[in-house]
C-alpha cells in the first residue's frame, strides 16, 4: 500500500514540473487558425463556429450546453433565444434539438421549444391547482394559457396524469373538458334544490340562469339526480314539468273523457298543454280517436253510439238526428265534420245516407218520400209532348248545333284564306336578295290580322274562353239551356206534407234541390222516350244513326290505312283483306239492312255473310241494287274502291258522307289508345294481352292505329323491334314464345301448362308497364 502512495507521489510531482516547465516554440494566432482548417479539411476535427466567427465549439459540448440552457429555463427553452445565448446559428441549434428529443424520451420538441418531464409534471400541478379553484376547465383555456398545441395538453399532459396528479374526470360528452367531483356534486345540489322547489312548468334557461349550471352539465346530470319531474326536450325553449302538474292535468284529462268520450282542444290549451293532439295520444296510446277541428272524439263514443245509430237508421229506413246523440256542445260545424270524417273511414257506406243540418237521412227514407215526384215527372214529360213544348226544344236545339257548326266551318274558311294571304306577302317579301325584292333589302308590314265587327269580337272572346260557344248563334238564345220540365217548388210542395209531420219542413228545399236534376233527367227521358215513340221520328233518327255509324267506320278505315301502309307489301295485303272482312262487312250490313227496313222487308238475322246480302239485294228495289251488289264486289278489292262503292250507296240512301277532317284524327288515335291501354289493365289471357300490348306500342312509336288479328302479332313486333332496345325486345319475344308454347299444349291442366302460365304471370307486369309507359319522347330521344 504504501508504494502505491509513493508512486502517486511521484507521478504528482512529474505533473507540476510539466506545469512548470515553459515552451520551447509558440504557435501564433494564424498558425492555429491554419492547424484546424487543416484538421476541418481532412475530416479529423468536427467544429460548430459562432456566429461571428471567432470562436468555434464542439457539437457534443453545443449540446451539452443546449441542455444546460433547458435546465436553467426551468425545462422549457426557446430555441431561438438559446441560439441568441450561445451565440450560435439557429439551424445547428434545430438541428441538435431534434437529435437530443429523438435520443431522449423524457425531452420533447414542440413548436421550436423543447420541454422536459420535469416542466410537465410542473403545469400538470399547476393545472390541478386551476381545476381546484374553479371545478371546470377545458382545453382549449389550457391552450392559451400555456401556449402549447391543444392535442400535446390533451395527451402528453392531462389525459397522463388524470387521476395521479390532476384530481378530476373527464366529461362523457365532450372529451375536451374536465370536472372535479366536487363540482359536480356542487352541481347535482343546485340542481335538486332548484328542481324540488318548482311547482308549475318552467322554461330551462330560466333555471340555468338562476343556479349558474351550464345547458350540457344539467341534460347530463339530469337523469342522476332523479327530479320529481321531466324535460320536454333538449331544445333551446325546453321546459321542466313538475310530475305534480303533469299528474294534475293527466288526472282532469282522463276524467273529462271517461265521463264524456271526448276532449276538447281549447279546454286541454287552458291546462297549459300547446299540442293538444300530440297530448292525446300520448295520454291515451292504447285508445283510437276520431281528430276533428275542434274536438276528438273517442272510439267508444263512434262505434257504440254513432255508428250504432246511424246502422239502425238504415235497417228501419228512417233518419237520424246527430245533435242528440253527440255531446250539446258540438257546433253544426262539429256535427258536420264527424260524418264526413266516419263516412271517409268506411265505418258506414256513404252512397246510403244523406247529411243535411246535422240530420242524417236514410236513402231509402229520401226514396220513398220523393216515390210521388216519379209520377210527377213522368205526367210533366206527357204534358210537354203534348203541347209541344218538348218538340220545340228538340228542334231549337238542333238549329243552334247546326248554327255552331256553320259559324266554326266559315271562321276555319277565313283563317284559312288570311293563312294564304299572309304566306303571299311572305314571299313576295322574303330575304335580301332574289325573288320579288329584286336583290334588295325591302322592309314589310306588319301582317297581324285585323278583323272587324262580329268575327274580331268572336276571335276576341275565344282567346280567353275556347269552349264558350256564343249566345246569339242560330238566332236562338234559349238553346244552350237544358229544358226544365219539374222545378223546385213543384217537388217542395209535394214533400212539404210528409216533412211537416216530423218537424223537418225547413229541409223541403235543401232535399227537391238535392233531387231536382234527378227528376229532370228521368221527365226528359220520358219525354224522349213518347217523342221516339212516334212513326214519323223512329225513321228519321234511324236514318240519322245508320249514316252516323257509316261516316264514323270510313273514317275508322282511313286511319286504319295509314298503319297498315308502313308494312311490307305481302303483310299489307293480308292487313288490307283482314280490314275489309271486319269493318267493311259491318258497313255492308248496316246499310243492306237499312234498304231491306225501306223496301219492307223482314230479316231474321242481322250478321249477314255475302250470300245472304246478295240474296236480300236481289229483293230490295233497283234504285238500291245496283251500288249494293257493286258494295258486296268491292269488299274483296281494294280500300278506295271499296270507300267508292259505299259513297254511292250512301248517295242512293239520301245520305252524305261527311268530309275528311284531319284535325280530330289526333283525338280520335289517343282515344283509340286509351280504349286499348283499359282493356290491357283488365285483361288476363296472356294471348289477347300480347295482342294488345302489340297494338298500343305500334300506336305510339308510329302515332298511326292499326286493325289486325293475332296473326299479325309477329310482324307487329318484328315492325316496332328496331326502335325498342334490346332489354324490351328480349322481354315481347320472350314473353311471345311463352304464349305460343302455352297455345301448342294439349292439355291446360299439364305440368308443363301451368309452368308456362308461371311464367307469363311474372312477365305480365312488365310487358303492361311497357306498353302503359313507352313514349315517343323517348323514341326520338334514342334516335
Amino acid at each position: 500500500m504504501s508504494s502505491v502512495w509513493d508512486e502517486i507521489k511521484r507521478l504528482a510531482a512529474d505533473f507540476q514540473k510539466a506545469q512548470l516547465t515553459s515552451t520551447l516554440q509558440k504557435l501564433s494566432e494564424r498558425n492555429c487558425i491554419e492547424i484546424v482548417t487543416l484538421l476541418l479539411e481532412k475530416q479529423l476535427l468536427d467544429v460548430v463556429f459562432t456566429i461571428d466567427g471567432k470562436e468555434y465549439i464542439t457539437p457534443d459540448h453545443l449540446e451539452r450546453e443546449i441542455q444546460d440552457e433547458l435546465y436553467a429555463n426551468g425545462g422549457r427553452a426557446n430555441l431561438v433565444e438559446v441560439s441568441k445565448t450561445l451565440n450560435v446559428d439557429l439551424s445547428r441549434i434545430v438541428k441538435l434539438a431534434e437529435h437530443i428529443a429523438a435520443e431522449n424520451p423524457q425531452i420533447h420538441l414542440m413548436l421550436g421549444q423543447l420541454i422536459d418531464e420535469d416542466y410537465i409534471t410542473h403545469i400538470a400541478h399547476e393545472i390541478n391547482e386551476k381545476l381546484a379553484q374553479r371545478g371546470e376547465i377545458s382545453i382549449s383555456d389550457l391552450t392559451s394559457h400555456f401556449d402549447l398545441p391543444s392535442e400535446f395538453l390533451q395527451h402528453n399532459v392531462v389525459e397522463k396524469h388524470l387521476g395521479k396528479i390532476i384530481k378530476g374526470r373527464r366529461d362523457a360528452t365532450n372529451p375536451r373538458v374536465f370536472f372535479t367531483q366536487a363540482y359536480i356534486q356542487r352541481c347535482k345540489a343546485k340542481m335538486r334544490g332548484a328542481l324540488a322547489a318548482i311547482t308549475k312548468p318552467t322554461n330551462v334557461a330560466v333555471i340555468l340562469q338562476q343556479i349558474n349550471v351550464q345547458e350540457k352539465i344539467f341534460h347530463s346530470l339530469l337523469d342522476e339526480i332523479s327530479p320529481a319531474g321531466q324535460v320536454t326536450s333538449k331544445q333551446a325553449n325546453a321546459q321542466y314539468v313538475p310530475h305534480i302538474y303533469a299528474k294534475t292535468q293527466s288526472d282532469w284529462v282522463n276524467s273529462f273523457y271517461k265521463q264524456n268520450s271526448f276532449l276538447e282542444y281549447e279546454a286541454i290549451n287552458k291546462l297549459g298543454i300547446s299540442d293538444a293532439k300530440a297530448y292525446i295520444r300520448k295520454q291515451f296510446p292504447n285508445e283510437q280517436f276520431l281528430f276533428l277541428k275542434r274536438v276528438a272524439l273517442g272510439a267508444r263514443l263512434i262505434e257504440l253510439t254513432v255508428v250504432a245509430a246511424l246502422n239502425e237508421c238504415n235497417a228501419t229506413k228512417q233518419y237520424l238526428d246527430l245533435s242528440t246523440i253527440l255531446p250539446s256542445n258540438l257546433s253544426e260545424e262539429d256535427i258536420a265534420e264527424a260524418f264526413e270524417a266516419i263516412m271517409s273511414q268506411k265505418h258506414c257506406n256513404p252512397s246510403h245516407f244523406v247529411f243535411l243540418d246535422s240530420i242524417v237521412f236514410s236513402q231509402a227514407f229520401l226514396t220513398q218520400l220523393v216515390q210521388p215526384c216519379q209520377e210527377m215527372a213522368q205526367a210533366q214529360a206527357k204534358t210537354a209532348i203534348d203541347t209541344g213544348v218538348y218538340q220545340q226544344y228538340i228542334v231549337e236545339k238542333t238549329l243552334a248545333q247546326k248554327g255552331n257548326t256553320a259559324a266554326s266551318a266559315s271562321h276555319d274558311a277565313d283563317d284559312e284564306k288570311l293563312d294564304k294571304r299572309d304566306e303571299r306577302r311572305k314571299k313576295a317579301t322574303s330575304g335580301k336578295a332574289g325573288g320579288g325584292s329584286q336583290g334588295r333589302e325591302t322592309k314589310t308590314k306588319s301582317t297581324k290580322k285585323h278583323q272587324r265587327g262580329r268575327g274580331a269580337a268572336h276571335n276576341h272572346e275565344s282567346e280567353d274562353e275556347d269552349d264558350i260557344v256564343p249566345s246569339n248563334v242560330g238566332g236562338n238564345r234559349k238553346s244552350g239551356k237544358p229544358l226544365e220540365l219539374v222545378k223546385t217548388a213543384d217537388i217542395t210542395n209535394l214533400i212539404k206534407v210528409t216533412l211537416e209531420e216530423e218537424g223537418l219542413e225547413h229541409l223541403a228545399k235543401p232535399i227537391a234541390a238535392l233531387y231536382l236534376n234527378q227528376l229532370n233527367q228521368t221527365a226528359l227521358a220520358k219525354a224522349q222516350e213518347l217523342y221516339e215513340a212516334t212513326p214519323q221520328t223512329n225513321r228519321r233518327q234511324t236514318h240519322a244513326a245508320i249514316q252516323e255509324r257509316v261516316n264514323t267506320l270510313l273514317v275508322d278505315i282511313r286511319l286504319y290505312e295509314k298503319g297498315l301502309k308502313l308494312f311490307p307489301s305481302d303483310t299489307q295485303t293480308q292487313l288490307v283483306k283482314y280490314l275489309l272482312k271486319s269493318l267493311g262487312n259491318d258497313i255492308c250490313n248496316e246499310l243492306t239492312l237499312y234498304v231491306a227496313a225501306e223496301c219492307s222487308l223482314s230479316v231474321k238475322s242481322t250478321n249477314l255473310n255475302v250470300d245472304q246480302r246478295i240474296k236480300l239485294v236481289q229483293e230490295c228495289d233497283v234504285m238500291y241494287r245496283n251500288a249494293l251488289l257493286e258494295q258486296n264486289k268491292a269488299i274483296n278489292k281494294s280500300i278506295d274502291e271499296f270507300e267508292l262503292a259505299t259513297e254511292t250507296v250512301l248517295k242512293a240512301c239520301s245520305m252524305i258522307v261527311k268530309k275528311v277532317d284531319k284535325k280530330k284524327d289526333r283525338l280520335l288515335i289517343v282515344n283509340h289508345k286509351e280504349k286499348l291501354l283499359q282493356q290491357l289493365l283488365e285483361c288476363n289471357e296472356p294471348a289477347l294481352l300480347l295482342h294488345l300490348a302489340a297494338l298500343i306500342l305500334f300506336t305510339t312509336i308510329t302515332g298511326c292505329i292499326l286493325h289486325a288479328s293475332g296473326k299479325f302479332v309477329s310482324a307487329i313486333l318484328q315492325h316496332i323491334r328496331c326502335t325498342l332496345n334490346e332489354p324490351q325486345n328480349a322481354l315481347l319475344l320472350r314473353y311471345h314464345d311463352l304464349v305460343l308454347q302455352l297455345l301448342q299444349q294439349a292439355s291446360p291442366d299439364s305440368a308443363e301448362s301451368k309452368s308456362v302460365n308461371e311464367q307469363l304471370q311474372l312477365l305480365q307486369t312488365e310487358v303492361v308497364d311497357l306498353a302503359q309507359n313507352y313514349s315517343r319522347a323517348s323514341v326520338s330521344k334514342a334516335d
